[in-house]
């Protein structure tokens, strides 16, 4: 009965491993991406920020009365483009930083277009503008997000995100006993290369297990969002649905009082920190104020209130405190995956932990190869394919990088969509070759063996 029950487990440590072998070696390079991207994508925030300062200028001056001031730019800029379809502002955290008025243009000859431009909230002037799209902050968000795909590379990714945490946990069942009864860390004295890379694998990997968990889950969430709200009929949670008042160019040309505007927010929800202003513009009447509660773990920006624009009345108020859980689930999500809730240490942190999924990828190939090499017997050198597929990688990146600043987002996202889909349908024809090609194998030896 013990032989039979090691037998057994035996069996199941070697299925795992085969599937941990598989899937990691399948999507390695989708997690490496992904695991470089992130890395840089959780500074998104700050690095925009420099490029705002220092690039443009963007330097604003403090306001005299302790409320920003930006109804005088507003108000040319609406001028200036009054076939606009929307605008919203984002204050900024610190004062001396200018704010950021994100406006969508109708042209009346080509593609709609996001512009942001940048208001000093002391002096009310607009200092400068940019073409959003074509941004080092869209660009590090989209490649992480959907490897600018917008076919179906946000559910790409969400399908990475399952990889990861199916790997983490085989990996867990095939290492968890092995690597209890060890000191840690652990390397074995070897000039083998396999062995030596192979204990860095189960070294990290059990090490960063926890967070690659809550990434690997978060980003799968994340990102199959849009299949998972179609299946299971899931919609964002908070929702106001205001009524229609008015025609959409009388709700554009009331001229809202800002000063007014935010004192009433803070009366009617004192713990709200306003980071973005919305004003209506099809008929509604209704200002939006979207902020963030200090203290609190949720994305940015999901707490708000709406506020009538003729009397500055709440209409609607949400605090993510008083929600169901379901709520706060739903919101806590790309707090979690992107470490934005902590201050820079922790998304330091994130940082250096999230490379680790990205080194495990690579290590794992490295042990696939050396492993190939000595079982068949090969003389070429492992470390070529390797160098190959990361310089490929980071090129594929740079190119999309170049093309995205130089030519244009729509440009750049066209190249990247048949790049990666022409990619996937070769993988995946591969994969079903090679097994088709080792059923076939399979059935003639058996056949071979019958006779």
């Amino acid at each position: 009965m013990a032989k039979q029950s090691g037998k057994a487990e035996r069996n199941g440590k070697k299925w795992f491993w085969q599937l941990h072998h598989w899937v990691g070696l399948y999507t390695g390079i989708l997690i490496g991406v992904l695991s470089l991207t992130g890395a840089v994508a959780v500074f998104i925030p700050e690095i925009d920020g420099l490029i705002q300062r220092y690039h443009y200028n963007a330097l604003s001056s403090a306001p005299s009365n302790g409320l920003p001031q930006f109804s005088k730019s507003i108000d040319s800029l609406t001028r200036q483009f009054p076939d606009y379809r929307s605008w919203s502002i984002r204050l900024p955290h610190n004062p001396r930083h200018a704010a950021v008025l994100d406006m969508t243009i109708r042209p009346k000859t080509g593609r709609t277009q996001r512009m942001e431009f940048f208001i000093d909230i002391g002096k009310d002037r607009v200092l400068g503008h940019r073409k959003w799209q074509n941004s080092l902050a869209n660009y590090l968000r989209q490649i992480h997000v959907r490897l600018y795909d917008g076919i179906w590379g946000r559910q790409l990714v969400g399908i990475g995100g399952i990889a990861l945490a199916f790997v983490a946990l085989t990996g867990l069942l095939i290492y968890g006993n092995f690597m209890k009864k060890q000191a840690w860390p652990n390397f074995r004295k070897t000039l083998d290369t396999r062995i030596r890379m192979a204990d860095w694998h189960k070294i990290l990997g059990m090490s960063a297990l926890a967070f690659n968990l809550v990434i690997a889950l978060t980003g799968a969430w994340l990102g199959l969002q849009p299949w998972l709200a179609r299946w299971f009929d899931i919609s964002a949670p908070r929702k106001y649905k205001s009524e229609i008042l008015m025609e959409a160019k009388d709700d554009k040309e009331i001229v809202v009082d800002w000063d007014v505007a935010l004192r009433a927010s803070h009366e009617a929800f004192p713990d709200l920190k306003p980071l973005q202003l919305l004003v209506s513009s099809n008929g509604a009447g209704t200002i939006t104020l979207r902020g963030n509660i200090p203290g609190t773990i949720y994305e940015r920006d999901v707490n708000m209130i709406v506020l009538s624009k003729i009397d500055y009345k709440p209409l609607f108020k949400y605090d993510l405190r008083e929600q169901p859980i379901s709520h706060q689930l739903y919101y806590i999500q790309e707090a979690l995956h992107f470490g934005d809730f902590g201050g820079l240490p922790l998304k330091v942190l994130y940082a250096i932990l999230g490379l680790t999924s990205g080194f495990l990828s690579i290590s794992g190939f490295v042990i696939f190869l050396f492993r190939r090499k000595k079982k068949m017997r090969k003389t070429d050198n492992p470390w070529k394919a390797i160098i190959v597929y990361t310089l490929l990688t980071i090129l594929f990146l740079s190119f999309i990088a170049f093309i995205t600043f130089t030519i244009g987002y729509n440009l750049a996202s066209t190249i990247a969509e048949i790049v990666i889909n022409t990619l996937l349908i070769g993988l995946i024809s591969y994969a079903l070759v090679r097994f088709s090609i080792k059923k076939f194998s399979q059935k003639r030896q058996f056949t071979s063996t019958s006779k």
